[in-house]
């Protein structure tokens, strides 16, 4: 109608090949244990939340056991959570996620741990402590669902997420036969709790940090685990580290 020949070919192949979506890549659950490196996270992630689950359900279940009034000390377990929850929002608005973690989980682990230091009689003083365990406690597990999240890839990242808050349900399930351990000793359920915390604690420090960094999209672009190295790195393989270098071969 217009007098303008059709060409033969309306659409190059290149380019409809380029336009087209990428298949979604299909994982499953061993795929969090594909490499050394993501079992390695994997497994610490477990541990890492079965852990503060543990910490924060046996503090919350063993609320009516304090010295006082049952009532009063459930309330002001449950009031805790509150600053808890924005001291965990304001400081990953600003700092490194694996260092906040790891200084809440060390001051409710180091509070748990010296309240059998505290003389019987000094009853508010024992409560005030395991108030302020709770504090560190609920700070990190607020903290958790952030952390995971970052550290994993796009394609795994629910799957990640789901898995290691299935290991928190776990602990949720064994958190109530820490609190039987006071039937034996009073102290002996923080003594147990404060040394998992602190120990969680110091795993923690071995993470990636994610704060700042782009969201990976593949499992190979997972950040590595920190390791603590013997000897002084150079400042040549430093560099090389966080610019690697190319080769090109000129032929």
């Amino acid at each position: 109608m217009n007098s303008i020949a059709v060409p033969v070919v309306m659409f190059d192949p290149m380019k409809l090949q380029e336009l087209k979506p990428l298949k979604q890549q299909k994982v499953f659950i061993l795929d969090l244990f594909k490499t050394r490196n993501i079992a390695t996270i994997t497994t610490m992630s477990v541990l890492l939340w079965m852990l503060t689950s543990v910490g924060y359900f046996a503090l919350s279940l063993n609320s009516p056991n304090l010295h006082g009034d049952a009532y009063l000390n459930c309330f002001l377990s449950a009031l805790i959570e509150v600053p808890a929850y924005i001291t965990a929002w304001l400081l990953l608005r600003t700092l490194p996620r694996r260092y906040i973690i790891a200084g809440v989980l060390f001051l409710g682990g180091g509070v748990l741990l010296l309240i059998q230091l505290v003389p019987t009689e000094y009853n508010f003083l024992s409560i005030g402590m395991v108030m302020l365990g709770k504090f560190g406690i609920t700070s990190a597990f607020s903290m958790l669902y952030v952390f995971t999240a970052e550290l994993y890839p796009t394609l795994v990242r629910n799957m990640a997420v789901g898995v290691t808050s299935m290991a928190s349900r776990v602990g949720s399930i064994i958190a109530p036969y820490f609190v039987y351990l006071g039937a034996y000793n009073r102290v002996l359920p923080y003594m147990v709790m404060g040394s998992l915390t602190v120990l969680i604690g110091i795993i923690t420090l071995f993470f990636p940090e994610s704060f700042g960094m782009t969201l990976p999209e593949t499992l190979e672009e997972m950040q590595k685990v920190k390791w603590f190295r013997f000897g002084k790195k150079t400042r040549d393989s430093m560099d090389n580290e966080e610019n690697p270098k190319v080769l090109i071969t000129s032929f």
